[in-house]
């Protein structure tokens, strides 16, 4: 029985990029959107994440989301020290990336890493910088093919968010340090209760795995909970880093329309 399971699960993974799927969700954009979430490894909490949802754009013609993440760790722990910025402008009604830019803090210097995604060229345009010392030095400025639509570590989370009530296995394309990867997502269409802040809520269920290490060293096999009314609020995700497993809960919020409590 288990062996035919895992056949299923092979056979029908469907590559999103290649099958030009149609998204027929009633995901609810909504610029002002905030999202802030605790992230905790057992009873530590190793730093919060808090989501934008900026504003509607045009960008290469087409109609986008600007969208943004900040990544902090906390302050009092004196072996983890991350304060990114993460920002993707994403198709409207497809949710792939149009351009991804990040701002990673090094220290001493900004690794600023730039995508710009041109799909009727079949090219993504890489550009990375060091900023530091009042002085930019490029360190990579390259371009290289596509043959698909492709998501960006942001753009992919909306993904996720509008296919989150769906039934389906899909392989999501995922272009991220500057070369391809993939993730592979079970969408189980059901809900489960959940407890968030002291509050039992329905949020419909999905898992899968990255084949890569992400924002700050995520990986590997992950567990995800979504809101059920139309913006799909990630609730609450159980995923691998480098430390081990971590919790990732919401905990407060700006411009849910649909919220449960």
């Amino acid at each position: 029985m288990k062996k035919n399971i895992i056949t299923f699960f092979l056979v029908s993974v469907i590559q999103v990029g290649q099958s030009g799927i149609t998204l027929e969700t009633d995901f609810l954009w909504q610029p002002g959107e905030e999202l802030f979430y605790s992230v905790k490894w057992s009873f530590l909490t190793l730093g919060k994440l808090h989501l934008q949802t900026i504003e509607a754009d045009s960008l290469n013609n087409s109609k986008v989301f600007f969208c943004r993440m900040y990544v902090d760790s906390n302050p009092y722990l004196p072996f983890i020290n991350i304060h990114d910025i993460y920002e993707s402008y994403i198709d409207s009604s497809g949710m792939y990336s149009h351009r991804y830019q990040s701002y990673e803090d090094k220290g001493d210097y900004i690794l600023y890493t730039e995508y710009d995604f041109i799909y009727p060229e079949d090219q993504v345009r890489m550009k990375i910088e060091k900023r530091g010392n009042n002085k930019i030095e490029l360190l990579l400025d390259s371009v290289t093919t596509i043959s698909e639509k492709v998501f960006d570590g942001l753009s992919i989370l909306y993904f996720t968010r509008a296919m989150s009530k769906k039934n389906i296995y899909l392989s999501i394309p995922v272009f991220i340090f500057n070369k391809f990867e993939y993730t592979d997502v079970r969408f189980t269409g059901t809900q489960e209760i959940l407890q968030i802040k002291n509050q039992k809520i329905p949020g419909f269920y999905l898992d899968g795995r990255m084949k890569f290490v992400g924002f700050a060293g995520v990986k590997e096999d992950f567990q995800g909970w979504f809101s059920p009314d139309g913006q799909s609020i990630p609730l609450k995700a159980l995923m691998k880093a480098f430390i081990g497993n971590v919790k990732i809960e919401l905990r407060e919020w700006k411009n849910w329309k649909g919220a449960l409590f």
